[in-house]
């Protein structure tokens, strides 16, 4: 790249493969809209950009990666077919090509995909997260001995795939029966998590270059007498519905400073022990004394202009557009993760 050259930036998302119909399309066939409204940004801020879809089989993609002849990648894979196994797997195919490029790395995408580990990591350093249990796939379903209700989970899909007002079971034998509703949807590991009966909260963070808090959003459900006050799958993403209506985000959230404060903390150690870089959002609900837990920390959250990570990056001041391009100069100051030997478009000897 010459100094009077724009710097060229390869918007890399994950091509939507789910047919139209399927439950869980409505997620995946988000980011496209993404892609474009994070270029269209970028392209106001003095970057030339190019938007590059991947699916499976990935075998072009290096080679699109290569021809696009980008100096950072800004890197929305989120997975294919609502496993999110392949953003964690694309990223590592980009360090290993000596590509610069935005967000999180191989490393805490892999710690975060599964939500036990991340929560045992936690627990593991001294971060507060509530009882869990997680059953691996084809073993039998054990006597949940923390305290009721629980709620299920798949232990590594995102956008509250899974997630539904079955979840939430007070006893035994509806659990083992939720249990096998999930296995049969989505196969793998299953979580089991205490309901916690406090307000739920995020904390979006930025990280140019140090990680701080953006400010607080508090989830303000106000559902029908009878239902279980979670996000839902359906209440992210199926707009205008009864769930969505009944959970709208408040941010900045109506908190005291202290419970401000001390979600910030928190989000940033999280941040800083699943080794997060550039952004993510830490998820917490409080328990029955008011304390705050924290459920799960994504390393790879929606970054489009009216998802919730860029409300709260408007919310803290900052300009929506001025903030992505100042991911994509920090990310062409890091330079690529691992040095490939190999220059980009150059032929190895």
């Amino acid at each position: 790249m010459t100094p009077a050259a724009k710097p060229k930036v390869a918007v890399l998302f994950n091509a939507p493969i789910l047919p139209p119909g399927h439950s869980d399309a409505i997620a995946e066939a988000d980011v496209l809209e993404v892609a474009r409204r994070v270029a269209a940004a970028l392209e106001t801020h003095g970057f030339t950009t190019s938007l590059l879809a991947a699916q499976p089989p990935i075998d072009a993609l290096l080679v699109l990666l290569r021809a696009a002849e980008a100096d950072v990648v800004f890197n929305l894979i989120e997975g294919f077919a609502g496993s999110g196994v392949g953003a964690t797997l694309v990223t590592g195919m980009i360090e290993l090509a000596g590509l610069a490029y935005t967000g999180c790395p191989s490393e805490a995408l892999c710690w975060c995909l599964s939500k036990s580990r991340a929560k045992a990591l936690l627990h593991g350093l001294g971060l507060p997260t509530a009882p869990f249990a997680v059953i691996e796939s084809g073993a039998p379903v054990p006597e949940w001995s923390g305290p009721w209700p629980v709620i299920v989970k798949p232990d590594a899909e995102d956008a509250s795939l899974g997630i539904d007002q079955q979840s939430v079971v007070p006893e035994q034998s509806a659990l083992i029966e939720q249990v096998d509703r999930v296995r049969a949807r989505y196969g793998g590991r299953v979580l089991l998590e205490a309901y916690l009966p406090g307000p739920e909260f995020n904390v979006g963070l930025l990280a140019v270059p140090d990680p701080e808090p953006l400010p607080v959003a508090e989830v303000v459900f106000a559902g029908e007498a009878g239902t279980w006050p979670i996000l839902t799958y359906e209440s992210k993403w199926v707009v205008g519905s009864s769930a969505d209506l009944a959970s709208p985000i408040r941010c900045p959230a109506q908190i005291d400073n202290a419970l401000a404060r001390s979600l910030g903390s928190l989000a940033v150690a999280a941040f800083q022990a699943t080794a997060c870089r550039d952004y993510a959002r830490v998820d917490f609900r409080l328990d029955s004394r008011g304390e705050p837990m924290i459920l799960e920390v994504n390393p790879n959250p929606d970054l489009g202009p009216s998802a919730g990570w860029a409300r709260a990056v408007v919310s803290s001041g900052r300009d929506y557009g001025a903030t992505l391009a100042a991911l994509v100069r920090q990310a062409l100051a890091r330079g690529p993760a691992i040095d490939a030997g190999v220059s980009r478009g150059d032929s190895p000897p």
